[in-house]
C-alpha cells in the first residue's frame, strides 16, 4: 500500500490542483458577471437613541407633475443566480476532458515504462544468467580438455617407457648373444660344430654323376630344437640342378641334426658351406 501511495500521489495531487483551479476560474466568472450589475442604492438614514432604535424614512422627492402619485414601496426580492455562461461552460468542460485525457495518458506512459523497465531487467537477468552458464561450461570444457591431455600425456608416457625398456632388454640381449656367440667361437666349439655339420650331411649325400671335383654350395638350414630339420635352401652353388637337390636330400636324411658339444652353439638357422671330400 505505500508503494501503491507513493506511486499515485503525484498524479492524484496534479488531477486535484487542476480541479480547484477550475473551481477558481469558475467563482471569478461568476463573479465578473455579478459585478458588471448596477447595485441596488439604499438609503438609510439613522442615528443613535438612548431606548428603541427608530429609523427615519428618507424625504421623498417632490413631483412636479400634479397627479404625482408616491411609488409603492416593494419588498426587495433576492435575484435568481445567473446562468452559466455556455461557451465559458464548455471551455472548461474542454479543459476538463484535456486534463484527464493528459493524465491518462501520463498514466499509460508510466505503465508502459514500467513494464518496459521490467522486461530490460529480466532480459538483463537472462543474460547473465546465459553468460553464466556459458563461463561454467567453457571452465568445465576447459578442465576437461586439460584432463584429457593429462591422460594422454601420462599414457604415452607409459608407452614410451615401455618401449624404450623393451629396446634397452633387447639391445642387453642381443649384446648377451653376440658375447656368448664370441666366447664360443673363440673357444673353437662353433668351428668344430659346423665341421660336424658337414659331415653328417656328406655322409648322407648320394653323389651324383655329375658332381665334379672342387664342389661348394652354400647351405641355409633351419632347425627346430632337437635337431629336426624344418628348411633347407641353397644359395651360391656351382653343381647342377641335380648336385642341389642330392644336397638338399642329403640334409633331410640327415635329420635330426647333431647337437653341439656345447649348448651355447646351437643355432635355428645355421648357414653351412658344404665343400665334400674328393
Amino acid at each position: 500500500m505505500p508503494g501503491f501511495l507513493q506511486e499515485h500521489l503525484r498524479p492524484l495531487a496534479g488531477s486535484a490542483g487542476l480541479h480547484l483551479a477550475l473551481l477558481a476560474l469558475l467563482a471569478g466568472a461568476a463573479l465578473r458577471w455579478t459585478s458588471s450589475q448596477p447595485p441596488v442604492e439604499l438609503a438609510i438614514e439613522g442615528y443613535v437613541v438612548d431606548g428603541p432604535v427608530r429609523v427615519k424614512p428618507l424625504p421623498q422627492p417632490r413631483s412636479t407633475s400634479p397627479a404625482a402619485v408616491p411609488p409603492r414601496q416593494e419588498e426587495v426580492q433576492p435575484k435568481p443566480e445567473p446562468a452559466a455562461d455556455p461557451v465559458q461552460q464548455q471551455r472548461v468542460e474542454e479543459a476538463v476532458a484535456a486534463e484527464r485525457a493528459a493524465q491518462a495518458d501520463r498514466e499509460r506512459r508510466q505503465v508502459e515504462e514500467r513494464a518496459a523497465q521490467a522486461r530490460e531487467s529480466e532480459l538483463a537477468r537472462e543474460q547473465a544468467a546465459a553468460e553464466q552458464r556459458s563461463a561454467e561450461e567453457a571452465q568445465a570444457q576447459r578442465k576437461a580438455a586439460e584432463a584429457k591431455r593429462k591422460t594422454e600425456e601420462q599414457a604415452q608416457a607409459e608407452r614410451d617407457a615401455e618401449v624404450r625398456a623393451e629396446r634397452e632388454a633387447d639391445l642387453q640381449r642381443r649384446l648377451a648373444a653376440e658375447e656368448e656367440a664370441d666366447a664360443v667361437a673363440r673357444s673353437g666349439v662353433m668351428d668344430e660344430y659346423r665341421a660336424l655339420l658337414v659331415q653328417t650331411i656328406e655322409r648322407n649325400w648320394i653323389r651324383p654323376p655329375s658332381a665334379r671335383a672342387g664342389l661348394q654350395c652354400t647351405l641355409h638350414v633351419t632347425q627346430a630344437p632337437g635337431g629336426t630339420v624344418v628348411d633347407v635352401k641353397l644359395g651360391a652353388c656351382n653343381g647342377d640342378q641335380a648336385v642341389r637337390e642330392s644336397i638338399a636330400n642329403a640334409v633331410f636324411r640327415a635329420s635330426p641334426l647333431p647337437a653341439p658339444r656345447d649348448p651355447r652353439a646351437f643355432e635355428r638357422r645355421l648357414e653351412i658351406v658344404f665343400k665334400p671330400t674328393e
